[in-house]
């Protein structure tokens, strides 16, 4: 094996650690958000009549649906962009591209969702417009631990 082809296997192989460390790193906290979500939904609903708790539960899937595609089609990009970063020769031209491409997709699924937000609100009482908006605000990110 020579020279070159040893610092391609070796830069492999970091960025494999590095890639299965962050997944690995994530994957607590992608669990915790979901039951925090829900955690979130139950205490902004609680004291609404059930017919209304339902049209939001309802409301908020509505636009789950609509935006996990969407999240999917960036990570996959992203996930691209890192393979970019890692080829040999680095190609700067075909990574700037794909960064402005999940650009893009950003700002469209960012109108895309707009949207969907104001069809699902058109419809509520004011009320539950007021805990749909609630519902929609992301809490600060927690403390990094040590």
């Amino acid at each position: 094996m020579n020279r070159n082809a040893k610092m391609v296997f070796v830069a492999s192989i970091i960025l494999n650690v590095l890639l299965i460390g962050v997944l690995l790193g994530q994957s607590p906290r992608r669990f915790d958000r979901a039951t925090m979500r829900q955690q979130r939904m139950d205490q902004a609903l609680k004291d609404l009549p059930e017919a209304a708790q339902t049209r939001l539960r309802e409301k908020i899937q509505q636009l789950h649906a609509a935006a996990e595609p969407l999240f999917e089609q960036i990570r996959k990009n992203e996930e691209q962009a890192v393979q970019l970063l890692g080829k040999e020769p680095f190609d700067e031209t075909a990574y700037d591209r794909q960064v402005s491409k999940i650009t893009e997709m950003r700002v469209e699924m960012t109108k895309q969702l707009s949207q969907v937000v104001k069809d699902a609100s058109k419809d509520l009482t004011p009320e539950e417009r007021r805990r749909f908006a609630e519902l929609l605000h992301r809490p600060p990110p927690a403390p990094a631990q040590s």
